[in-house]
């Protein structure tokens, strides 16, 4: 007997779009330990031969939110502007393109762009750095020309609170040695009409030490 009964929408599937058909075996790079592995085109996940670790397979793009998982994938993650991220962790082999509000600690392989429209929390450790005038940072660490792929623990860090423990790594210890006062510098910071008199040694040392690149 024929029925006519249609499912309610929600009871529907949502399908990913179909895969473009090839043959040909892709070549990744893995997150954890950094070597490279070959599998299939139509994999979107798989354990790396070397390190035994699981492994996501394919781009990421994310246009309106994302929270608690976190995001790992062996190509590129990018976020739109619309969207919002809130995670431990968010690692990938390729580059990370980020124009929304983030805050996660991010691990890039590649190159990390951060446009004027993102916001960020957390940390960015990345091999090359973009970031764009008008981009806003509000309490994250980066640090760029980093190696960071293939030295964490990747279970740790997704436990972890979002910029902190085993994926960050980056700690914004006092120097140890005293920063010896430099009227120049003084000058510049605090610039005066009487001169670079009125800012101590103390003051300086201060200022100096509130912005470290890391090469």
């Amino acid at each position: 007997m024929a029925t006519f009964f249609k499912p309610p929408r929600f009871l529907i599937r949502q399908r990913p779009p179909a895969r473009p058909i090839s043959n040909t075996p892709i070549e990744v790079t893995c997150y954890r330990c950094t070597k490279p592995s070959t599998h299939s085109p139509f994999a979107e996940t798989a354990s790396c031969p070397h390190c035994a670790g699981r492994l996501e397979i394919g781009d990421v793009h994310i246009t309106t939110a994302h929270w608690g998982t976190s995001i790992q994938t062996t190509g590129n993650i990018t976020i739109d502007q619309n969207a919002q991220v809130n995670t431990n962790l968010i690692i990938c082999s390729g580059n990370l393109h980020i124009a929304g509000k983030v805050h996660a600690m991010c691990i890039c392989a590649g190159t990390a762009i951060i446009t004027n429209t993102a916001h960020i929390q957390g940390g960015i450790r990345t091999a090359q750095l973009n970031l764009q005038p008008g981009a806003t940072i509000q309490g994250c660490l980066i640090e760029t020309q980093s190696r960071a792929i293939g030295t964490i623990d990747i279970e740790s860090a997704m436990r972890n609170a979002p910029g902190k423990g085993h994926a960050a790594q980056i700690e914004l210890k006092p120097i140890a040695a005293p920063i010896p006062f430099n009227p120049d510098i003084a000058a510049r910071i605090y610039p005066t009409q009487n001169g670079p008199k009125q800012a101590g040694p103390k003051q300086a040392a201060q200022r100096q030490v509130q912005l470290r690149v890391v090469s």
